[in-house]
């Protein structure tokens, strides 16, 4: 059984901006946000993780583009 994501206007009117917000940074809204927009909380957290992550200051960019690319090939994401 798999979970399906949450269309724009099922989401509550809290995380409705991330629906506005993502499709303008990566071109489209990625699945796993409309699933966890199931959960507000989650997709807070993951949202705040990301954020910190891209704004660490410690790991140059490229390393950081790398270790996202091979987790992402871990995981068998299919970019």
């Amino acid at each position: 059984m798999r979970v399906t994501g949450l269309e724009k206007r099922e989401a509550r009117w809290t995380i409705r901006w991330v629906y506005r917000v993502l499709p303008r940074v990566f071109g489209k809204m990625l699945t796993p946000y409309t699933v966890m927009a199931r959960q507000p909380r989650a997709l807070f957290g993951s949202l705040v993780a990301n954020i910190c992550i891209e704004s660490a200051k410690g790991i140059p960019d490229s390393l950081k583009r790398i270790v996202c690319l091979r987790a992402a090939q871990l995981i068998g994401c299919p970019f």
